[in-house]
């Protein structure tokens, strides 16, 4: 049997038979979640998962069909696990959303609601109360009924019959971040979830991943929900998890689990590592011991080489190998590359020519006075990614610059209740004929079959003719004043008098008060002239963590922009 073979053939065919064999198998084990992010443990097993599943699942029967749609909405800790495994032990579908935030507008949580169109809510007691008297103002949520999952189960619900379903069965809406767009349900079936786990855990295998596993992302999104429970799960690798609030607060936290638990992977945006160099104090460092992380993914948003660098260097005296870098690239609808463990450098780097970046070609600068991009690894097993013009679909050759479109096994159906988002998305063509293909809406190419990633085909910018990556802009501007925070900033176009002109908004360093504004605004100015002859319209300044992102710390450009026009027609700016 080949890979493509395996990858089409999980060895479960639900996520209820993985959970059932495990409860079975090896009840004993599953995670540690450290609820104070240090020291404070819970456990929960295989085999108390699969009996609270069995329990809500009962009562979840006996008054809703299978198929429907569940709303899960639970703040941080692991009550939304049990709740995810009892919708699928009830043949139904989960919708894991993302709780409102204190003093945040609840119009796109409610938004995502109604689009789901549930027949029931699960949340805690605890978090009820502060979510009824929303629902009860929302005409999303007035007539739905909610369940409460930590309340004793009633008396007279009938046993837990096994559900119905089979791989090819709906499991989740799991939906966008909405970091480009507004968020949209991907629908994923339990057979794309497990031919995932079965392809990153294939790719692995040449891998020693006998260690434990730590992860902090939330667990409402695909990358957290796979990283902390489902690989861990089928891979039978100990997971520790953390609350995610726990490590932005004091992201020390982090690398002292991994030291702790002597953990062997683990993985996290850019931005994380990032934080880990500029907000842990040199003594805080001290008695970390990293040499067991032999697996650093990084994945969700933009690599750089700065970060790499930096986060290398910092805490190589405490056991990290540079080695140990994965690099990752994929979405929430399809799976698509990893990197090579056989690379001599980790991960693979490639100085490009900018100027003909912005051509559209990934031309070799052999000087290093180029942008220096981060490969993203090779085609996962059973993946295809071809490179293709945007504008007639064809087929792009290497080192040429085009979106990435991907086909396999690991890509979602579609989006719920959107066939025409679906057919744009999900089933294009190439001129040739071949497909359906996702169209990704990154922009890349392959160089010597390393993947690489140049921007975002909507973040692309067209000021005076010139064809402009937002991050490019980013990137440079950071360097002009040292008050700037790197991996802070937005850049984007907004019409002014019939032309777009060039907006850059950036957070500042939180240690750096009094500053002189029009000192800063005038070093990106100066800089950005020089680099690439543009004039910028408008710099704005802003305090560091104010920056509009998703729960997964990718930066809404097209938010910003809007928040920039909002204030812009108030006269603010």
């Amino acid at each position: 049997m080949n890979i493509n073979q395996v990858l089409n053939t999980p060895r479960w065919s639900t996520l209820v038979d993985l959970l059932t064999e495990r409860a079975r198998t090896t009840p004993g084990d599953g995670l540690i979640y450290l609820a104070d992010g240090e020291t404070q443990e819970v456990q929960l097993s295989h085999q108390t998962l699969h009996e609270q599943a069995h329990l809500l699942a009962a009562q979840l029967q006996q008054r809703h069909n299978p198929g429907d749609r569940v709303i899960l909405i639970f703040g941080e800790g692991i009550d939304i696990i049990p709740a995810f495994f009892g919708v699928l032990y009830a043949g139904m579908v989960a919708v894991p959303l993302m709780p409102p935030r204190p003093g945040q507008p609840t119009d796109d949580l409610f938004t995502l609601m109604a689009d789901a169109q549930p027949s029931v809510l699960l949340t805690t007691t605890g978090f009820g109360h502060v979510l009824k008297p929303m629902l009860d103002a929302s005409d999303a949520g007035q007539s739905l009924p909610i369940l409460f999952t930590d309340a004793p189960a009633p008396a007279g619900v009938p046993r837990w019959r096994p559900p119905t379903i089979f791989g090819e069965s709906l499991a989740a809406l799991l939906y966008t971040s909405g970091s480009t767009s507004l968020p949209r349900g991907v629908m994923m079936t339990h057979g794309h979830l497990l031919r995932r786990l079965a392809g990153l855990t294939t790719f692995m295998a040449s891998i020693d991943t006998s260690g434990a596993t730590v992860n902090w992302l939330p667990l409402q999104h695909l990358m957290g929900l796979l990283g902390s429970v489902l690989q861990p799960m089928y891979m039978e690798i100990q997971a520790v998890v953390l609350p995610t609030s726990k490590v932005i607060e004091r992201p020390v936290r982090w690398l002292q689990a991994m030291s702790r638990f002597r953990a062997c992977s683990s993985g996290a945006p850019n931005f994380a590592f990032q934080m880990c160099v500029d907000r842990i104090e040199p003594q805080d460092r001290q008695g970390l011991d990293l040499s067991g992380w032999k697996i650093a993914v990084l994945s969700t948003e933009a690599i750089r080489t700065e970060t790499l660098d930096q986060f290398a260097e910092t805490y190589a005296p405490f056991g990290f190998r540079r080695g140990a870098y994965y690099t990752a690239y994929g979405l929430s609808e399809g799976a698509g590359t990893f990197s090579q463990q056989s690379q001599t450098q980790q991960p693979l780097t490639l100085c490009v020519d900018a100027g003909a970046l912005e051509q559209g070609q990934g031309r070799v600068d052999r000087s290093g006075m180029g942008r220096v991009l981060v490969g993203c690894g090779q085609p996962l097993p059973g993946q295809d990614i071809v490179i293709v013009d945007p504008d007639t679909a064809q087929r792009r050759s290497e080192n040429q610059v085009g979106e990435i479109w991907i086909r396999g096994p690991q890509v979602a159906d579609g989006y719920w209740h959107q066939p025409e988002a679906t057919a744009l998305t999900f089933q294009a063509h190439l001129s040739s004929g071949e497909g359906p293909y996702l169209r990704s809406g990154d922009l890349g190419f392959f160089h010597e079959q390393e993947l690489y990633v140049a921007g975002r085909l909507k973040e692309m910018l067209i000021v005076r003719g010139k064809n402009l990556y937002a991050v490019d802009l980013e990137r440079a501007a950071e360097t002009a004043h040292p008050a700037l925070l790197p991996a802070s900033s937005a850049a984007f176009s907004v019409p002014v008098e019939g032309e777009e002109q060039l907006v850059l908004v950036h957070e500042v360093r939180p240690d750096q008060t009094g500053i002189d504004i029009e000192e800063v605004a005038s070093a990106i100015r100066r800089l950005i002239g020089e680099r690439y002859l543009l004039p910028v319209h408008s710099v704005v300044l802003i305090e560091a963590g104010s920056l509009p992102r998703t729960d997964t710390g990718k930066i809404r450009r097209a938010h910003a922009r809007t928040l920039f026009l909002r204030e812009l027609e108030a006269g603010y700016t």
